[in-house]
Parts: C-alpha cells; structure tokens; sequence
C-alpha cells in the first residue's frame, strides 16, 4: 500500500492526556501515548540506542539522567508522507511516515489505556 492511502484525515495532539489522536482518511480513529511515540522514535540516533540497550538487555542499568521528553512542542508535516515531531527537549529528528503510524496503531494505543 502506499503513503497516501495511509494519510491522516487530522491530527490532534492532546497535551493534557499526553496523545495524539489521529482520524484516518478510511474513518478509523487511533490514539498514540506520546511517551510510547518518543520512545519508538524512528531517528538513526534513536534507533542505534535501543539497538545497542537490546544487546545488553540481561545487564542492570542506572542512569541519572531523566528521561527524554514527551512534551511535544510543534508537530510539522514531511512532504505528503510522515511529520515530525519537536520535543520540549529539542530533539525533532525523527520522521513518522503515515505508513508506520498506521502499522503500529494497536502498539502505541496499548500505552494509552
């Protein structure tokens, strides 16, 4: 399938319930927990890291740095395709194609309930 039949109707993010909704073109609706997005954010940096923390899954890690955030600042679009995201912390390299939105609605809605 391609791009375009993945395309969003509307986006929505919800600050105070820390989602963004989304209303597809075939009237399905979907909500993603920003935390579960942030986490799966599709950057070579970001994928590179939980590559890397799969690899020594068996060891405990401490860190004392917070997380990253999932306050999203700005949402922008990416040609007819994806958007992106500009998290509080400045992070905004990560491109979400509509494509991988829609295959992962069941994945990121498991955060929101």
């Amino acid at each position: 399938m391609s791009e375009v039949s993945h395309a969003p109707k509307r986006l929505r993010v919800i600050r105070s319930q820390a989602i963004l909704a989304v209303i597809w073109h075939n009237g399905e609706t979907s909500s993603f927990s920003l935390p579960w997005l942030r986490a799966n954010c599709p950057c070579a940096t970001c994928r590179t890291l939980r590559e890397e923390r799969k690899e020594t899954s068996d060891l405990l890690e401490l860190s004392s740095k917070p997380p990253p955030s999932a306050e999203v600042i700005a949402v922008e679009p990416v040609g007819g395709y994806a958007f992106r995201f500009t998290w509080q912390d400045g992070h905004n390299t990560g491109i979400y194609s509509f494509s991988w939105l829609y295959t992962q609605r069941e994945r990121g809605a498991q955060d929101c309930r």
